[in-house]
């Protein structure tokens, strides 16, 4: 697939707890019309997403359901994999298992949104604190994801799902960053180094 994209991703936090990417595609020689097409369709999905997050919010089971094709793939961390007409029907199962028993609000960070032609790509992290109903104290489950989105009837929806659990950040290992530095230009090498040196002068 393609990889000529600018990477123009701009993260605007809204005070709902969703955070969402609006990125300005590339015009290449398609023109305008082409990038404001791109720009409607991202839009789009950033509406679905939305969407999804309502459902969680309100426990709706149906409501999630239409954000994804009928016959997607469902690839979630931890569970079997499900595919076509299966995976739409257990994750209506688990759904109505995971509302009846929490209180549930899902957090959507979106990192890029990436359209191209019928198809698209997002992928960041889903933040579901879960809840529970009887009482108890609430859990929150943090997953990086990747979906691949499809125009179903004018309309996108999810029709491959990836995600796994994630993980806290961290550097990479010092012979990386060693290494890493070595291969800066030599202009750059020297324009540290003088500013280091500035610093101890006087």
């Amino acid at each position: 697939m393609p990889s000529r994209f600018r990477r123009n991703l701009f993260v605007a936090a809204e005070s709902n707890g969703y955070l969402g990417v609006s990125g300005r595609p590339d015009l290449g020689r398609n023109g305008s019309g082409a990038a404001e097409n791109k720009m409607d369709d991202a839009y789009s999905i950033r509406l679905a997403k939305t969407e999804l997050r309502e459902a969680y919010r309100n426990g709706n089971v149906d409501r999630a359901l239409g954000v994804f094709a009928d016959g997607y793939s469902d690839m979630s961390a931890g569970l079997a994999s499900f595919y076509g007409s299966e995976a739409r029907a257990v994750l209506k199962h688990r759904l109505t298992k995971l509302f009846a028993r929490y209180r549930t609000q899902l957090a959507v960070t979106i990192i890029s949104i990436r359209v191209q032609g019928p198809l698209a790509f997002d992928w960041g992290w889903h933040k579901l604190t879960l809840t529970p109903r009887k009482g108890g104290r609430p859990k929150t489950i943090r997953t990086r994801y990747l979906e691949i989105w499809q125009k179903d009837a004018g309309k996108w929806k999810i029709a491959i799902f990836f995600d796994n659990l994630d993980v806290p950040p961290q550097m990479p290992p010092r012979e990386v960053l060693l290494e890493a530095g070595k291969r800066r230009p030599a202009a750059v090498r020297r324009r540290r180094a003088r500013r280091r040196t500035g610093r101890h002068v006087g």
